[in-house]
């Protein structure tokens, strides 16, 4: 709960520095799309990085995280746990991210998937206009995401996020629409949809096929009154349940039928109700779908002379880049750090290891070459510190490098 508050305070702050005329904190930039799927405009509300771009990856491309009711706070909560959680300060838990908010213009149609009368849950009249969610997914697939991968640093790895009606949405694209997303995050979803038909078509669809690499987290609100357990309301028969009771027969047929290849992960929130769940169920879902990127790293023995894995950075990143379907290098900051701690203690021959990784991995940048020339200028080798100096300047003549330059002279 605390941890919950904290961010809430975090996005408290945002939300007051953006509005401040003069006084703002820039978290994104507002972006169009004139979509001839859906006739019209769509407004985008779009997120990039905060830190500075990497000095070893300038041209560094990111993940993206599509956020549908993407003009509320839920983007906002997006923003706020991947700012905390990946890069800077030595954190890589996950990776910096894009973040794409999609904001509404008739939500209804948009988010279901076919046209239902049924008002069990919802009055008749709101339900004229629904059904058109493949039109809504096919927008995504011919023009939103070309549009973010032409126009931002975009990594061909996404994930969806969806709450209610928008988890009914991240459901649809996991099991008919499979390439279009790598990651779904499904909080409270409308499983009810169409007095539970939906639901049984994704069941009927789910026992084919494989979904090789792919994660899925469904978030479960506390929708129930308080006379009811999880074992006792799945018995009750009333429409007043029949929101939770859907979400758990589906995560029941998930986890009685595990399918190849996706990775899934169901939570109970008890203390949350559908409206309040998003935030928590966030910060939970993030770091599991992607757990596969947290690096624990051995920081107490690895600089021991004894040690031996020198390889471990390298075949984690191998196989992130395979689970991500692209190559991810082990960050530049960290494996520079690692190099210069093990100059510090004498052990060039993994630190030269180390610094040849990074030029390796990151031959366009200049720091490589300029960590590469001081470790031959720590070993007295003013030939080679030169040669990796004037590398360094050819591709980013800085002052200090000059100056280190002429001093090896």
């Amino acid at each position: 709960m605390a941890r919950a508050i904290c961010i809430l305070l975090w996005l408290i702050t945002f939300s007051m520095a953006y509005g401040q005329a003069g006084r703002q904190i820039v978290i994104g930039v507002r972006d169009t799309v004139a979509s001839k799927v859906l006739n019209e405009k769509r407004g985008l509300l779009v997120h990039l990085p905060m830190t500075e771009p990497d000095v070893f990856s300038p041209d560094q491309k990111y993940p993206v995280i599509y956020v549908l009711d993407g003009d509320g706070s839920l983007f906002y909560s997006v923003v706020a746990i991947t700012e905390g959680l990946s890069g800077g300060s030595g954190n890589f838990m996950f990776p910096k991210m894009i973040v794409v908010g999609i904001p509404n213009t008739d939500r209804t149609r948009d988010l279901t998937p076919t046209y239902s009368t049924d008002s069990t849950v919802m009055p008749g009249f709101l339900l004229a206009n629904s059904g058109g969610g493949e039109k809504f997914l096919s927008f995504f697939q011919r023009e939103l995401i070309p549009h973010i991968e032409t126009h931002y640093p975009a990594a061909p790895y996404r994930v969806i996020i969806g709450h209610s009606f928008g988890g009914l949405t991240v459901l649809n694209a996991l099991v008919n629409h499979r390439g279009l997303f790598n990651s779904f995050v499904a909080i409270d979803p409308s499983m009810w949809w169409d007095n539970l038909r939906y639901s049984q078509a994704l069941k009927t669809a789910l026992r084919q096929g494989t979904f090789a690499n792919k994660a899925l987290y469904v978030a479960i609100a506390n929708s129930m009154e308080k006379k009811f357990t999880l074992q006792t309301v799945t018995k009750d028969q009333t429409a007043a349940t029949l929101p939770i009771r859907s979400i758990l027969d589906f995560d029941k047929f998930l986890k009685e039928n595990p399918k190849p290849g996706l990775a899934y992960r169901s939570k109970f929130y008890p203390d949350y109700d559908h409206g309040g769940v998003p935030l928590v169920a966030i910060y939970d879902a993030l770091p599991f779908v992607f757990d596969f990127f947290t690096l624990n790293f051995p920081f107490s023995t690895f600089f021991n002379p004894t040690y031996k894995d020198d390889g471990l950075l390298i075949n984690h990143y191998q196989k992130v880049s395979a689970r991500m379907g692209y190559t991810v290098s082990p960050p530049g900051e960290l494996v520079n750090a690692l190099a210069h701690q093990l100059m510090g203690t004498r052990q060039f021959d993994r630190a030269y290891k180390l610094l040849q990784l990074n030029i390796d991995n990151y031959p366009k940048s200049y720091m490589p070459y300029s960590a590469m020339a001081e470790y031959f200028e720590l070993k007295g080798d003013k030939r080679k510190a030169r040669e990796y100096y004037l590398k360094s300047v050819e591709i980013k003549p800085l002052p200090e490098t000059k100056a280190k330059l002429d001093n090896l002279k």
